[in-house]
């Protein structure tokens, strides 16, 4: 079953993460406060600033 959570990036109602992605006060924020959308948004901004080229 689905946790839900306020996303504070989506500014919405939204589905949790299943588990905590990093250890510590920053993975327990995340886990808490971001929203799977939102993870999933920034993974695709992620790699694409890595494979950008300047």
């Amino acid at each position: 079953m689905s946790r839900t959570i306020f996303c504070t990036f989506l500014q919405r109602d939204a589905e949790g993460q299943d588990f905590q992605l990093y250890p510590g006060d920053i993975g327990k924020r995340i886990y808490n406060e971001i929203s799977k959308e939102a993870w999933a948004e920034w993974m695709k901004k992620q790699t694409m600033l890595i494979n950008e080229k300047n």
